[in-house]
């Protein structure tokens, strides 16, 4: 029986998908843009730096809560499977820990994020 090259195989998905699903991504245009045009993949209403930041930073949180979401779920699997070792008990404590921690960071860094883009938005208002 013949060995499949799973490389390969990831290779040309990856061709066909960038050939000829990206462009139908990137020329389809969105609800309320110019259908005319192509379409800015962030959004037709982020014509300014700060919005543009705030999207990406919209983004990163989105991707991040799930990330968070899972090492907490699976931090608490590693509780479960520590079965009172000692040892295992710790790892899964510091796990914990760190992922709220990173949680929290995360949070932060959005909180701040929104505050520097309205305040900045908010000096460009006035005269």
């Amino acid at each position: 029986m013949k060995k499949i090259n799973y490389k390969k195989i990831a290779g040309i998905v990856t061709s066909f998908c960038l050939t000829f699903l990206l462009p139908i991504f990137v020329t389809h245009a969105l609800p309320g843009c110019d259908p005319s045009t192509i379409t800015n993949p962030l959004g037709c209403n982020n014509n300014s730096v700060e919005a543009i930041l705030l999207k990406i930073m919209d983004i990163v949180a989105l991707i991040g809560g799930i990330v968070v979401a899972f090492f907490i779920i699976f931090s608490g699997f590693k509780f479960v499977m520590a079965r009172g070792n000692e040892g295992e008990l710790t790892k899964a404590k510091n796990m914990f820990y760190a992922t709220v921690i990173g949680g929290a960071i995360l949070l932060g860094a959005s909180i701040i994020a929104n505050i520097v883009v309205t305040t900045v938005e908010t000096i460009k208002k006035t005269p």
